[in-house]
């Protein structure tokens, strides 16, 4: 898995590239903690590269965005293809986590003060 971190607009957005499971969360983890401790409240996760995810790789998610949530922070989700999208679906995780079609929607939907 790679990640690259861009800021834009006082949003971090990450592109992430590759599989999200048990060996790689750790490294997905770390990024988003450091990002977080930098003082970024706006996340974006790219997934238009990612083509899997496993329950580690959601167990991650949902850490950053409890890590969010403290310092009243946003985490949005875009460009997921189908089968990354069914997993968010079947597992419920659509309904606690903001999925976008494209990154100019999630990017316009921050709630920036």
């Amino acid at each position: 898995m790679e990640i690259k971190v861009i800021n834009s607009n006082n949003t971090a957005v990450f592109e992430i590239t590759g599989e999200i499971d048990l060996y790689n969360s750790p490294q997905l983890r770390q990024q988003l903690t450091e990002t977080i401790n930098k003082g970024l409240k706006f996340i974006l996760l790219d997934f238009s590269t990612v083509k899997y995810i496993d329950s580690s790789g959601l167990a991650t998610l949902i850490e950053g965005l409890r890590k969010l949530n403290k310092v009243k922070g946003e985490i949005k989700l875009c460009c997921m293809n189908k089968n990354i999208r069914d997993v968010f679906e079947v597992s419920r995780l659509e309904d606690i986590f903001a999925i976008y079609n494209t990154r100019e929607e999630a990017l316009n939907d921050f709630k920036k003060d």
